[in-house]
Formats: structure tokens, C-alpha cells, sequence
């Protein structure tokens, strides 16, 4: 039979996790179409073959915690978003954290535009309400790689109740679900909360929980960010770790509402919330065994990305403008500030400082950025703040480890079976990069496979792709098999990793030689081919 392509000599890390085997992998019309033993490869022919000796097969990775559905909107997203692309990543599952670009009201579409300012490259045209709006603009404009999609419940929020941080009416309660309604009807794979930010931080479960039974009646899964995730936080009070009665709360609303809960980058933020990685999965652990089909995330590094109004407690997050600009407003968040005065100064990194007049201090942690504006580092965290509109991101460090090689949280994290990987990166053109966004696959399976022996290959691969597609009800994503979507990554095994830190951010990866979405190549012979290339598909939810 005449293939497309056909990938000779290889080794087959299918994405199931059972064990690699040998096989040529023959693509036809965008599909996988056979995988062939090596002893019949002279039955199959194709107008290009890929030799891949002392190469891995393995199915493209799916990130499924992005935010670049904010980058996707614009033509030359596939530019920006490039650096995922070279590392393998061919499928993300976008709108997390409850910030989603669909559904939304039109008459909110400029309040959504401001919320969504820190993950978009810039601002772009609205032109859709709903999901499949969203999902015919990018279709007619054209996807550099595959996408799926969450409903935002903060975005639903704001669309019916604007800023408002009161409880919702019936009458609102009924508006949110039609919208939830709507956009799983659109091919939506689920519902994200993002428990951390307003105006999530002021949803109570019984709204939550409202919301999810929604997104559970089609087949749709509830993606959280906690409303903790360190040993104390200003939402509960209790002598309890916080991040574990937060892991509870959200157990307890999957389980009212009957859907899969999805805990969004299980981070464990600060030193003395490092300890806490085996009560945390012991939580999540008797939950999975009392009937709450339960699962969780990481990204194998030790900071992450958010915006600087993350550490901000909920008072001030409706007009937080106003209080930077008054005098007893700065007094009274400076006050407020003070327990956390070491952790802002050696490990809140500021990426973005939104202000072109700012921009040298990108890059740098705020302990230097005091020093330099000859400031306290509170108050050099406030002027930054007040400076960029409220709007600049930070990387956040010290997340369930530090750079000094102490990673026990996040290595417990990484290698439990209920464990997946992804991303959760904020890639733009603009400011100091995280890491994540170069190196994340490639750093799992070299150091942490390779190097440390913590995952076996399989294991990993299939965190990273069969196991991340039947999570987020992707079909036939995830394996490399015949019928299955020809997203491929093929790789050096001995050879792959990335060195991206959060100081030097944009290092490439090594060790991979060929990337191909929907059977196209974006990486050749371990060079970029992808420029213009919108090979990409829309992934509607399977039914």
C-alpha cells in the first residue's frame, strides 16, 4: 500500500504505557493508518520515509493546563507559540484556571478583555460569544497545533455578574449554567475554576458545585486551581494545612456534582509546605477511594508563572487601583505584606513588567528590584503593581522544592500514578520567559527518566499523552495507533533533555529530531520547519 510517510526503524513508546515495542509507522491522510513489522516494511511504501534508528515513536505531547487559547485568536500565534512546538507539545487544552476566552457575554467582552491581558500576546477582535464562535474563528484562521477546551468559570462569572463579589441570584445561578450549558453543547471538554483569582476566589461550592453537575451531565470533566495550595492562606481558618482543605472542599463538590475533578499544577508553595506532600496525596488518595474519580497535575520544575496580584487577599482585589493610589491603602496592604517580606524579595521573579519604562527590571527578583529603586522589597512589589496596571506576571519560586536540588515534594508529586504532566505556561513575545515553555517534556524524560530513573519512559510518555487524552475526553489522541491522529514526537532517548532554567528560560531542547501535527512535519532531521504551517486541529469533546 502507498502511505504518506512511513517511519522506519524506530521504537514504538506508544503512549498506553505498556512496553515500547518495534514497529514502522505508516501515516496516511492525517491518521496513523498501520503500524508495521519491521520484517514486512518492504510491503509498505510512502512518498517520504523518516529513518528513526536509535529513535523513540511516541505520540506528541498534550499539555492539557494551558493558557494560550488567549494567543490563539491572533494569525501569527504559530510564531509565538512556536517554542511548544519544538519540544514536542502538539495539543493543549486551553481556557484553565476559570479564565477562558468563550463563553462570554458581548456586552462583557471589553471586561474580559482586561482579565485576560496577562496570558494575550495583545489585544484581538471578539468575534465570537460562544464556543463555537471561538472554534469556527480559529478554523477559518487556521491552528498551528491542536487544541481543546475548557469553559472559564471566572469568564462565565464576570459575563453574568460583572465584578459584583456577592453570592449569585437563582436567577444568575440558572444564566452561568446556561452558558456552561451552551459551551459543552459547543465541544467544550469541561469546566475550570480558578480558586486563586477573582473572581473565583469568592465563588462558594454550592455555585461551584451548580456549575460542574452541568458540565457532568455531558460527560465533561471539572479542571480546579485550589483555593490553597500552601500550609496557610487567608481562605481558611484552621489549624489544618490550608492546600489540604482545599484539596477537600474541591473533592466534595466533584463528588456532589458526579464529575471528574482534574486538581490543576499540585504545587506545594513555600518551605513549610514541602512537608506536607504525603498528607496532601493521602487526601486525594481517600477521595479516589470513596467514589471521587480524582486525578491531579505537576511541571517539573520549582517555579511557575501567575500574575502579581496572586498574593493579593480578597478585599483588595476590587478596587486594588484605587488602594495603591491612597495613601491608607498602601499603608494597610504594606501592613498585610510583612509575613510574606522574605518570600517576595528572594523568590517572586518579575517577568513582565507591562511598562516599557520598567522593562530592565525583568528578569529579576524583587530583593534586586528594591535595591535598585532604592525601596523595601514590599513596597518595590506594590510600585511594580501599581505601575503596570495591576497586570504584571511574576514567576514564582520555591513551588514544591528550590533550585538548590532539595525536590522531594515535587518528585513525590511527579511519579504517583494519579499524577499527569503538563505545562501551565504564559508564553507571549513579551518579557522574561518560564522555563516551562522550552524545556518541560524534554526535562521529564531526560533528567527525570534518564538521569534519575524517578518514571520509567512508558510511564512518562503515557502521563504526558494517552493518559492526558482520556483525562480531558480528547478521542482518538494519545497512542500511536491506526485510526489515531498522526501527532508524532520522535525522539533521542539517550539524548533528550532541555538545561532551560528561570534564568536563562529559552535554552532549546536536545535530543528531538522530528515533530509532526497531523501527519505534517513542524521539526525535521531536528530542525524548525514550521513557519506558516497551520497543520492544527480543533478537538471537540468525544461523545
Amino acid at each position: 500500500m502507498e502511505y504518506d510517510v512511513v517511519v522506519r526503524n524506530g521504537v514504538v513508546v506508544d503512549g498506553s504505557g505498556a512496553p515500547r515495542f518495534k514497529a514502522d509507522v505508516a501515516i496516511k491522510d492525517r491518521k496513523v493508518a498501520a503500524l508495521i513489522d519491521p520484517g514486512d516494511s518492504a510491503s509498505a511504501s510512502a512518498a517520504r520515509e523518516i529513518d528513526a534508528s536509535g529513535l523513540a515513536i511516541a505520540p506528541g505531547f498534550i499539555d492539557l493546563h494551558s493558557h494560550s487559547d488567549w494567543v490563539l485568536p491572533i494569525a501569527d500565534h504559530g510564531q509565538i507559540l512556536k517554542p511548544f512546538l519544538l519540544q514536542g507539545a502538539t495539543t493543549f487544552v486551553g481556557g484553565n484556571c476559570g479564565f477562558s476566552v468563550a463563553p462570554v457575554r458581548r456586552e462583557r467582552q471589553r471586561m474580559l478583555d482586561e482579565s485576560g491581558r496577562l496570558c494575550a500576546e495583545r489585544k484581538f477582535d471578539w468575534e465570537w460569544d460562544d464556543v463555537a464562535g471561538f472554534a469556527a474563528h480559529l478554523k477559518r484562521q487556521g491552528l498551528a497545533l491542536n487544541v481543546a477546551h475548557l469553559a472559564g468559570h471566572g469568564s462565565i462569572r464576570l459575563s453574568v455578574m460583572g465584578s459584583d463579589a456577592g453570592e449569585p441570584s437563582a436567577e444568575q445561578l440558572r444564566a452561568m449554567q446556561a452558558m456552561v450549558e451552551r459551551a459543552m453543547a459547543d465541544g467544550a471538554v469541561g469546566l475550570s475554576c480558578g480558586l486563586g483569582y477573582f473572581p473565583g476566589m469568592i465563588a462558594k461550592p454550592a455555585e461551584l458545585a451548580a456549575l460542574a453537575r452541568v458540565a457532568a451531565a455531558a460527560n465533561g470533566v471539572l479542571t480546579s486551581h485550589l483555593r490553597a495550595y500552601s500550609e496557610r492562606s487567608l481562605f481558611f481558618d484552621s489549624r489544618i494545612p490550608h492546600n489540604i482543605l482545599a484539596v477537600r472542599e474541591m473533592a466534595n463538590v466533584a463528588r456532589e456534582a458526579g464529575v471528574p475533578l482534574q486538581v490543576s499544577h499540585l504545587i506545594f508553595v513555600g518551605r513549610r509546605t514541602w512537608k506536607t506532600v504525603d498528607d496532601t496525596i493521602a487526601e486525594i488518595e481517600r477521595h479516589k477511594n470513596d467514589g471521587v474519580d480524582i486525578a491531579f497535575d505537576t511541571f517539573p520544575y520549582t517555579c511557575g508563572n501567575t500574575t502579581i496580584r496572586v498574593i493579593f487577599p480578597a478585599w483588595a482585589q476590587t478596587g486594588l487601583e484605587g488602594l495603591l493610589d491612597s495613601s491608607d491603602g498602601w499603608a494597610k496592604l504594606c501592613d498585610g505584606f510583612q509575613p510574606l517580606k522574605t518570600f517576595i524579595a528572594d523568590s517572586v521573579q518579575l517577568m513582565w513588567a507591562v511598562k516599557p519604562e520598567l522593562s530592565h527590571l525583568e528578569g529579576k527578583f524583587f530583593g534586586q528590584i528594591a535595591d535598585e529603586l532604592k525601596l523595601d522589597p514590599i513596597d518595590a512589589y506594590l510600585t511594580v503593581t501599581r505601575e503596570s496596571g495591576t497586570r504584571a506576571r511574576v514567576l514564582n519560586h520555591l513551588y514544591s522544592g528550590d533550585d538548590f536540588g532539595d525536590e522531594h515534594a515535587l518528585q513525590e508529586a511527579m511519579k504517583h500514578p494519579l499524577n499527569l504532566f503538563e505545562m501551565d505556561t504564559i508564553l507571549t513575545s513579551h518579557g522574561h520567559h518560564n522555563p516551562a515553555s522550552f524545556g518541560t517534556y524534554p526535562r521529564i524524560l531526560g533528567h527525570y527518566v534518564r538521569e534519575m530513573n524517578l518514571l520509567t519512559l512508558e510511564d512518562a510518555v503515557h502521563k504526558a499523552t494517552g493518559m492526558a487524552a482520556k483525562r480531558m475526553r480528547l478521542g482518538a489522541r494519545g497512542l500511536v495507533r491506526p485510526g489515531y491522529a498522526a501527532d508524532l514526537v520522535i525522539f533521542n532517548p539517550e539524548t533528550i533533555g532541555c538545561a532551560a532554567d528561570s534564568r536563562t528560560p529559552t535554552t532549546a531542547p536536545t535530543g528531538i529530531e522530528h515533530v509532526m501535527v497531523n501527519g505534517t512535519a513542524v521539526v525535521a532531521a531536528g530542525k524548525w520547519c514550521g513557519d506558516g504551517v497551520m497543520a492544527g486541529e480543533w478537538i471537540g469533546r468525544e461523545t
